[in-house]
């Protein structure tokens, strides 16, 4: 008997490795056992080309955000040709910035504001509060920039946006930049969060969230990359498009 359990346990240990070993290299996704029933969306770039929302939304994706610019000068591709699609379609569209570590906020939102005003102006496209994508590119990950000089920036990126469009934008954000940056700093802002690999209530016990990006290898007819995937995103449970317009 005791051989028995001993060869259980070892059969546990080595399954449960081969499972962190799995999530890490992102071929195990637990977390797509726990999405929740909630309104589901996806998000969009130039790496997606051309998306069709009329086969989106027959798929029950109800709503988009898609990359308007990032930095202080590139402004994505395939944004003003989505914002004509929305216009006529009942799908809404976000639009969003990624956010530079290296060039002034408030330069930043000047960008944004000029090119998302297509989405936010328009009376024919159901419009959603704008979103700041914060996380690593380049280096930055393994030489990351002072605390105070990335919150100093992002808040005038925030404010300038606000300023044009009458509204805090959500960030994105995954868990590390989050606690590297955002934690007791930006409470007044919504959270859009990146939970790839582990269930959200994992990786955010504190909840709080109000999109909740589950995977970047989803498959939706309407909107693929290279590869044939897309980011599927879900609002929490209690939260509607309708909260989102602005």
């Amino acid at each position: 008997m005791l051989k028995r359990i001993v060869v259980f346990l070892v059969a546990v240990v080595i399954l449960f490795a081969a499972l962190v070993v799995g999530v890490k290299a992102e071929v195990i996704r637990p977390n797509m056992l726990f999405v929740p029933e909630g309104t589901k969306g996806i998000d969009t770039s130039e790496y997606q080309g051309t998306i069709d929302l009329a086969a989106l939304s027959d798929a029950d994706i109800e709503f988009v955000y898609a990359k308007a610019t990032e930095g202080a000068s590139h402004v994505d591709s395939q944004f003003q040709a989505t914002c004509l699609q929305a216009s006529k379609s009942h799908v809404a569209l976000g639009a969003y910035h990624f956010f530079s570590f290296d060039t002034p906020g408030v330069a930043q939102a000047t960008s944004f504001a000029a090119t998302a005003t297509r989405a936010w102006n328009d009376p024919a496209i159901r419009s959603l509060r704008p979103a700041v994508d914060v996380e690593w590119y380049g280096d930055k990950e393994q030489n990351p920039p002072a605390a105070e000089d990335v919150q100093r920036e992002l808040r005038a990126f925030i404010g300038a946006v606000e300023n044009a469009c009458g509204c805090k934008p959500l960030i994105y954000v995954g868990n590390d930049i989050y606690d590297r940056y955002l934690k007791g700093h930006f409470d007044d802002c919504d959270l859009w969060i990146s939970c790839r690999k582990w269930p959200a209530w994992v990786e955010w016990p504190q909840g709080g969230w109000t999109i909740w990006q589950y995977s970047d290898v989803g498959k939706v007819t309407g909107a693929a990359n290279e590869a044939g995937h897309v980011d599927l995103d879900v609002l929490n449970t209690g939260v509607s498009v309708e909260d989102l317009l602005i």
